[in-house]
């Protein structure tokens, strides 16, 4: 397992669990730049040398970690059986976006513009990171698309519905969203949310 960085080391899902709770905890605290490997290595019970020889770095524990709130949350299975589907579709997009959101906007603003710094100097350092970075993007891409398929078999769009398309136009809305909420000091969740709401009602509508 020696440089693999992965949460394949733990193999008890309740043991990823709590580390996953424990790391976040940590890193809303304290900023991801203040909190060391040794420190994390310790909430999971495990040596500083240990915890390295299953994660290169930091970074690679934080991609590991929020990769893994993907396979912590609810089969995409179950999605429909719990909607409404009598609502407005681009309620029942924007529901099923802020469901995928609300684990990460936990980390605030702080944690996210330090991750956006250090995910600029992956290029150069570490291409081979950053590209495990953006493949997270791309997940969640991927899983927009499935849902907005089923969605289409379900009769919530017309047969020439372009999937495809519509989920990457809606990732660009939500990337752009996403960076004024960061980078704006006084741009609240609230606005973000509200700025999403209307740009799907605008596009799926």
């Amino acid at each position: 397992m020696n440089g693999s960085g992965s949460m394949k080391g733990f193999q008890d899902d309740g043991m990823k669990e709590e580390l996953y709770n424990r790391a976040t905890k940590l890193f809303i605290e304290r900023g991801y730049e203040e909190v060391t490997m040794k420190e994390i290595a310790e909430e999971a019970n495990l040596s500083e040398k240990q915890f390295v020889k299953m994660f290169n770095s930091k970074g690679d524990f934080v991609i590991e970690l929020m990769m893994e709130g993907f396979s912590l949350e609810e089969e995409d299975a179950k999605e429909l059986e719990r909607i409404d589907l009598n609502k407005a579709v681009a309620d029942i997009v924007y529901d099923y976006i802020m469901r995928r959101l609300d684990r990460y906007m936990v980390f605030g603003k702080k944690m996210f513009k330090e991750m956006m710094s250090w995910s600029l100097s992956l290029m150069k350092k570490k291409p081979a990171l950053m590209n495990k970075f953006v493949q997270m993007d791309f997940m969640f891409v991927d899983d927009l698309i499935e849902f907005l398929d089923e969605l289409k078999d379900k009769g919530c769009f017309e047969d020439n519905f372009d999937s495809v398309q519509a989920g990457e136009v809606i990732y660009s809305v939500l990337a752009f969203e996403f960076l004024v909420y960061i980078y704006q000091p006084n741009h609240s969740r609230e606005q973000l949310n509200n700025g999403l709401k209307k740009k799907l009602q605008f596009i799926l509508t």
